[in-house]
């Protein structure tokens, strides 16, 4: 494609409601929003090699962009009733070819690199409830092309959740709030958006089966403009940060995502978890017993005897013995509940490693009315020419389906994990004129693997904790990516 053709399709001409009719067309006013949805999946390593398919799955703090049930959820090897998790994730995206259509509007026009994609979150749990957070920030550069002025883009997203487990841990119930979080530092202008709206979400797991089912919906997140320098306002009244028109709102589409998951081979998928505190109350029980028996006989033998010095002194001695019998039974108990919790973590270790994971997913996206995309909205300013047959003039119009898959499993049982996805990349975009809009959207082919690495307490600066080596690569038409990065191995 030569250059002329390339600059082309970066603007496009939208509706002559808010956009003018010249060459280099751009907003006439403040009356349009910026349809956030990204197509390609900058995610955690597991997601996005498993195609994102984790809905049903809903386990741990990488699954709480896929269903908002997920602090609830029981990993196998949760042994306690109080339980913590941390998670974090560093990668650098990588292109090896210049083929890139980050935004799938069918052309290579703007030039996206020096990717950093940053994730991490907390989670706690008690008994049947867990809440956590987890957030993750996309950052990178944009260039149009031949001029050599670059943007830099940063965009979080953030999830706090909370959920109960009911039914003996086989039903998830969670929710919360997502928010979203722009950045643009343009050339001659810093904006930045905010916005928060609340998610729901289900998880169905019933114990000793192979399958789970799982659902969630995220309302759509309306981020206003909070701050911005270099603003101002021309006579017409409109807004204005440098070359950029400001938009009415920046939105990240509602989005339902549905899911189902199935483990084949020797390793259960929904194992019961274990209550500790159902594990031990027959001990601490018995325990409690014995000690209030020996107390009543105590009462019992001081009620025997008239009051006066001899009384106090016995039962002063008695006191004194008991509670030193209580001590040592204090120790016995302790050691006990220690070996409760060993065949507890035997229980969770002892499963046979042999299985295959299978998850599918559909994402359905909603609209986002009279919207560009984030790219057309920085590409304001650009010198392009209009000769091409094809013309981006909106994004997100209609209700757009999104199918995943993905595998997982274990070919060196404890020491690595392989997973391999795919899913469909919709086109959000309207084209002029009306015969280009049987463009589709593209499939993407993801693959990943873990690798386990060392176990450290950092000479005794922090909990002992097993670190892994992540590699993840994503292939589809017009874009390439591949990363590196380093979490906690679970």
């Amino acid at each position: 494609m030569n250059a002329a053709r390339c600059w082309t399709l970066v603007l496009g001409v939208l509706p002559m409601a808010f956009w003018g009719s010249a060459a280099h067309a751009q907003p006439n006013d403040n009356d349009y929003a910026i349809d956030l949805f990204q197509g390609p999946l900058l995610a955690s390593a597991r997601s996005l090699s498993m195609g994102g398919a984790l809905a049903a799955l809903g386990q741990g703090i990488g699954a709480y962009t896929s269903n908002a049930a997920a602090p609830a959820t029981r990993h196998p090897y949760s042994l306690s009733w109080w339980d913590w998790d941390i998670d974090g994730t560093l990668s650098f995206p990588i292109r090896l070819f210049d083929n890139n259509d980050f935004d799938n509007s069918g052309d290579l026009d703007a030039d996206y690199t020096n990717f950093i994609y940053l994730a991490g979150g907390l989670q706690m749990q008690a008994g049947p409830f867990g809440i956590g957070t987890f957030g993750d920030l996309q950052r990178y550069t944009l260039t149009f092309p031949p001029d050599d002025a670059s943007t830099t883009v940063l965009v979080g997203r953030y999830h706090l959740l909370a959920g109960w487990g009911f039914l003996d841990h086989q039903l998830m119930v969670g929710g919360g709030a997502r928010a979203l979080s722009l950045g643009v530092s343009a050339p001659d202008a810093e904006l930045t958006f905010f916005g928060v709206s609340p998610q729901i979400g289900v998880l169905v797991r019933p114990n000793w089966t192979p399958f789970r089912v799982g659902a969630t919906y995220r309302h759509a997140v309306t981020s206003q403009f909070s701050i911005g320098s270099d603003v101002s306002e021309d006579d017409a009244g409109v807004s204005r940060a440098g070359k950029l028109v400001i938009p009415r709102e920046v939105e990240l589409p509602w989005e339902l995502e549905i899911g189902a998951a199935i483990q084949v081979g020797a390793r259960p998928l929904n194992p019961a978890w274990i209550n500790p505190h159902e594990h031990e109350e027959e001990l601490v029980a018995s325990y409690r017993r014995r000690r209030q028996q020996r107390l009543r006989r105590i009462h019992d033998q001081l009620l025997s005897l008239p009051q006066g010095e001899t009384r106090n002194r016995l039962r002063a001695r008695l006191l004194e013995d008991e509670a030193e019998r209580q001590r040592r039974e204090q120790r016995r108990m302790e050691r006990d509940l220690g070996l409760l919790l060993e065949e507890r973590r035997a229980y969770a270790r002892n499963w046979p490693r042999e299985a295959v994971l299978l998850t599918v997913d559909l994402v359905v996206t909603g609209p986002v009315s009279e919207a560009i995309s984030l790219e057309r909205f920085l590409s304001q300013g650009q010198s392009f020419e209009t000769d091409g047959e094809c013309q981006v003039v909106a994004s997100g119009r209609e209700v757009n389906f999104s199918p995943r898959f993905g595998v997982e499993t274990e070919p060196f049982p404890r020491y690595m994990h392989v997973r391999v996805g795919s899913y469909y990349e919709p086109n959000r975009f309207s084209y002029q004129p009306a015969r280009c809009n049987d463009r589709v959207g593209r499939q993407h082919f993801t693959f990943g693997l873990d690798v386990k690495l060392v176990t450290t307490t950092w000479f005794g600066l922090s909990p002992e904790v097993t670190y892994k080596l992540q590699a993840v690569g994503d292939l589809a038409a017009r874009y390439q990516s591949f990363g590196l990065g380093f979490g906690v191995w679970h």
